[in-house]
């Protein structure tokens, strides 16, 4: 998909400001893995930095090796309506009460990139990032200071709007993302990819607190992206295992991983299915390999007073 090749092209490396914003796009990493190492102009645009991925901050990280565990019990799920349903339904009868206005929503992720099989490449890291109910600022630590800037995500109040339905959250959030390219590089003629849509919405339901109605409503919303299908026994970065909103598109498995038996989310898996041959401007090549994975696990979601507080 040209588009959204070029689209992932202009991400920044993991500098402090990318860091901002880079929290979990190991997804991409399988698409475009030298994205990550190259520079971007000054003037990037949002959305341009919300899928820059973290690989260059995992890939900076020892090895290790992840365990997989089985998980015997997984709870059926007929087809991706099914799955859509009883993750709405899950959503809509959390009991966790709704957070104040000046609260954050402070989430921790561990990021996996490497080849199956091939422990000597893993990488992981863990990404912690606090952000504002309001989805306004964002916070993270660096160099042992907390740092501050103003989110990149969508006001969830923009998603919040009566009434809410599946059709109209992913309505909004196409909106957004070709508001953006229409001030950018105006390379999305006007079309927002599956592939995209899916990260956009992985993203949110990962890092931006949301209403119950809200959550309900993306996860209505995923079973009518064209081409998503139910994936089981889909591994997240810390070894556990879960049931997914699957999308294959240009050779790689891009996973959405819920519990199988909460329907909470627990994180992303992104699977090379072929090798690809990637082509540079300089004309080498370089060739990506059936079974690179980047992976990523939600380990910890809480609200709290304030930035730099975890529990």
């Amino acid at each position: 998909m040209n588009e959204l090749k070029e689209f992932r092209r202009h991400t920044p490396v993991m500098t402090g400001s990318a860091a901002t914003v880079a929290k979990a796009r190991l997804m991409t990493a399988i698409h475009e893995p030298e994205a990550a190492r190259e520079s971007a102009a000054s003037g990037a645009r949002r959305f341009g930095r919300r899928i820059a991925m973290a690989a260059a901050l995992a890939l900076a990280i020892g090895g290790t090796v992840v365990t997989l565990r089985d998980q015997p019990d997984m709870a059926p799920v007929a087809g991706v309506a099914e799955l859509g349903e009883r993750a709405a339904s899950a959503a809509q009868n959390d009991p966790t009460p709704a957070p104040g206005p000046a609260q954050w929503l402070y989430t921790k992720e561990l990021q996996l990139a490497g080849i199956e099989a091939d422990v000597d490449r893993d990488r992981r890291a863990t990404w912690e990032r606090w952000t504002s109910v309001d989805g306004k600022r964002s916070a993270w630590y660096e160099g042992g200071r907390l740092m501050f800037q103003g989110s990149a995500v969508f006001n969830p109040a923009d998603l919040a709007k009566a009434p809410v339905t599946p059709a109209g959250v992913t309505a909004r959030i196409k909106a957004g993302i070709l508001d953006e390219d229409r001030r950018g590089p105006q390379e999305l003629n006007g079309h927002v990819p599956p592939a995209m849509l899916l990260m956009e919405i992985n993203q949110f339901l990962s890092e931006q607190w949301l209403t119950p109605e809200v959550r309900a409503a993306l996860f209505r919303a995923l079973p009518a992206i064209k081409g998503i299908t139910v994936a089981q026994n889909v591994a997240v970065a810390d070894g556990r295992r879960g049931v997914a909103f699957s999308l294959t598109d240009d050779g790689t498995q891009n996973s959405l991983v819920l519990d199988p038996q909460t329907f909470r989310y627990l994180g992303a898996n992104s699977t090379r299915l072929q090798d690809r041959i990637y082509e540079r401007a300089d004309g080498s090549k370089e060739i990506f390999k059936a079974g690179m994975v980047s992976l990523t696990a939600q380990l910890e979601a809480r609200i709290v007073n304030e930035p730099g507080q975890r529990s």
